[in-house]
Formats: C-alpha cells, sequence, structure tokens
C-alpha cells in the first residue's frame, strides 16, 4: 500500500516544463485520495494542468512581490531562516488528510518548511534534488555557511534523497557522507512514444530549422539561443524557440531568423518538434555562479528530445552533465564545448548537410532515451522507495 503522501514545495506540480514536469509525471497514477498537494511558491500550478482529481492547495509567501526588486537577496534570507513558521500554515492546508510521508523538492525555501513539518509532525521526508540548493540562489553570502549547514542536517535526515543525477548523487554523498538515489527525468506514462525517425529526416529532407524547447531563466541562456540564431544565419538556418520567451522580456531575441512559438503540451510540442524541425538545440550555459548545477542538474528536456527521431546538439562545458551523458553514451548528440559562433557554425554545417550523420545521432538518442527516461522505470522505482522507507 502505498503512503498517504503530502507534497510541500514551492516547485508548482502541474504538465509544463523542468521540474513541473518530472513531478506530475511522477505523481500521475498516484492513488488520488492519498495524494494531497500544497505549493507554497509565489507561482502556482495552473488549473488546466493539474493532476486530475487531486485537491490542490497554496501556501503563498510572505513577501513575494520584494523578491522581483533590489532586496530579493534580503527578502529571500530572511524567508530561509524564517521558513520553519510557515509551517504552522501548512497544517492548516493539510487539514482533513492524515499523512504518513511528506515529499518536496529542494528549490526555493518551501521545502525548509516541509522538512520542518514533517518533523514537528514525526512523519518520513523523501527529498527530490533537482538543482544545487546549497551553492546557489539570491540569499546574502554572509549566509551561505549556514545555508550549508541547513542542507546538509536535511539531507542526512530524509527518509531518501532522491537526486536527478548520478553526479549529483556522487557529489552529496561526498559532501554529506550519505547515499543518494538517482532519479532521472522520465517520460509521461501516458503519453505517445515515438518508434522511428521524424518524418523529415526519414524522408531526407534537408531543412535548415534548429529549435530550442523550455524556459530561459538566466541571461546566459538567452544569449546562447541568440549566438546560435547568429551562427545559422549565414547557412540559411532558422531558430524556433517554444517556451515562455517573449521579445518583450528578450529584446536580443528579436532576429530575423527567430520564431517565438511559445509554450505548448508535451505530446503537441513533440509532434510540432518532428514535424517542423531538423535539430534539437541543448545549451547547458546557466550563467555565473552556476557552474554547479551545470554539472550536477540533469536537463529534463532529454526526456522529451529523445522521443522526437532528430539529432541533437549540445553546447556545453566538458564537464556539464549533458556532455556527461554523451560521453557515457557516445553518439547520442554532437557536442561542442566553445562559445565562439564560427564553431558553432561549423558544427551547425555538418549536421544541416551529412544526413548520413544526422540519423546516426537520432538513431542513438531514441536508443538509449527509450531505456534510461521510461515513465515505467521512475514510477517504479518511486514507488518502491516511498513504500520501503515511509
Amino acid at each position: 500500500m502505498l503512503p498517504r503522501l503530502l507534497y510541500i514545495a514551492d516547485v508548482p506540480v502541474e504538465n509544463s516544463l523542468h521540474g513541473s514536469a518530472l513531478l506530475y509525471r511522477l505523481l500521475l497514477d498516484y492513488p488520488r485520495d492519498r495524494l494531497r498537494i500544497v505549493e507554497t511558491g509565489a507561482q502556482q500550478s495552473l488549473p488546466h494542468r493539474r493532476l486530475p482529481g487531486v485537491d490542490y492547495r497554496h501556501v503563498p509567501q510572505r513577501m513575494g512581490r520584494l523578491r522581483r526588486t533590489r532586496l530579493a537577496k534580503l527578502v529571500d534570507s530572511i524567508a530561509m531562516v524564517g521558513a520553519a513558521h510557515v509551517s504552522r500554515a501548512i497544517r492548516t492546508a493539510t487539514n482533513g488528510f492524515d499523512a504518513d510521508a511528506v515529499l518536496t523538492v529542494t528549490n526555493g525555501n518551501g521545502w525548509l518548511s516541509a522538512v520542518a513539518f514533517a518533523r514537528a509532525q514525526k512523519l518520513p521526508y523523501h527529498l527530490i534534488c533537482h538543482d544545487e540548493w546549497a551553492g546557489g540562489g539570491a540569499t546574502l553570502a554572509a549566509l551561505a555557511a549556514m545555508k550549508e549547514r541547513i542542507f546538509a542536517q536535511a539531507y542526512r535526515g530524509a527518509a531518501s534523497r532522491l537526486c536527478v543525477s548520478p553526479a549529483m548523487g556522487a557529489a552529496y554523498q561526498r559532501r554529506y557522507g550519505v547515499a543518494g538515489e538517482t532519479l532521472y527525468p522520465a517520460r509521461s506514462p501516458h503519453g505517445q512514444v515515438y518508434e522511428g525517425l521524424s518524418p523529415r529526416l526519414a524522408a531526407g529532407t534537408c531543412g535548415r530549422v534548429v529549435a530550442f524547447a523550455g524556459s530561459m531563466s538566466t541571461l546566459a541562456m538567452v544569449e546562447a539561443n541568440r549566438r546560435m540564431a547568429q551562427a545559422i544565419a549565414p547557412l540559411g538556418g532558422r531558430l524556433i524557440i517554444y517556451g515562455p520567451a517573449t521579445v518583450e522580456a528578450h529584446p536580443s531575441l528579436a532576429q530575423p531568423n527567430i520564431e517565438l512559438r511559445g509554450l505548448l503540451p508535451p505530446d503537441a510540442l513533440i509532434a510540432a518538434l518532428r514535424n517542423d524541425v531538423d535539430i534539437l538545440y541543448l545549451p547547458m550555459w546557466f550563467g555565473p555562479g552556476e557552474k554547479v548545477n551545470e554539472r550536477l542538474s540533469f536537463p529534463s528536456k532529454l526526456t522529451d528530445y529523445t522521443n522526437v527521431g532528430l539529432p541533437i546538439f549540445v553546447s556545453g562545458d566538458a564537464d556539464c552533465a549533458a556532455a556527461v551523458w554523451e560521453r557515457d553514451h557516445p553518439g547520442v548528440a554532437l557536442v561542442q564545448h566553445s562559445t565562439a559562433i564560427p564553431d558553432i557554425a561549423a558544427d551547425m554545417q555538418k549536421l544541416f548537410e551529412d544526413r548520413q550523420l544526422a540519423r546516426s545521432l537520432a538513431e542513438r538518442a531514441k536508443a538509449v532515451g527509450g531505456v534510461m527516461f521510461a515513465a515505467t522505470t521512475a514510477e517504479q522505482s518511486f514507488y518502491r522507495t516511498l513504500t520501503h522507507r515511509s
């Protein structure tokens, strides 16, 4: 019997992007009457994207608007120190739900409230570690040592520690002395799995359309897409961006060969990529202070990228998670470590013109992704962990 599970965290549980999609897919088949979602972040899930039939509650952050001002670091630091007090509001949100265990994600500060609540109620808690928390975020530098101590104590005390990559689990074991289990992001248990290559690639069409799918939360990611557009422009290439980016928010994306198509549901996105695109772009440049995340945080978009049946082009340092993934599974992607536009252009020209290379990369990515990111693999591993450790 699966435990009555109480999810408490800042990350919305919805069918959208990144950690939200990971959670949505992981919990999609969880018994509805044994699950409650309490979202603590400023950004709530949208009703039409939520898990059907599941009770959602919201405990808003204090001083949420100030997080978007020059006082962001101070506000985030105050929220971190006072996160335990939010657990009182969480008790109200959990009325009528007799939980057996708490699930949380170590992003933002809501997970600290989840841990405080679990401890107060003497419940086991399970951590999903999707991004580096102790060494990242917007807290004051003076609190770095405190932040590390807080995470170390919580990580060691968890009933289970589910890390998004082997590199993260290994790094945390060295730092904190306890093992973590790898929980890769997974495909949707009810989404369509395509067996063959994309129709364009299968037909030998020599198109020159590159696509990036996802959000651009840092200026470094925006710059990486701008560089790609500039690199392929002399080759007659176009860049399509699927995601919430707008020209108003990122004026540098107002380029003649960039098209912004907005955020699509996962199944619609995969269909669009198969029909309209020739190469999938995966930049791993997160920006200053994010080198640890580039190395430890596994790119969740690979779950859907490897289902499309197109070649994947990775741009990032040699030790970034996507580059390590390619070294562990040679031939799943073409990787470029340089940010120089001529180097990117040379690789893209190779992919545009060498259809055999494109087919080989696409076939290898599909074969590896079909095993690594299978929904049943992640779900069964997650259920076993909850059942045995709650």
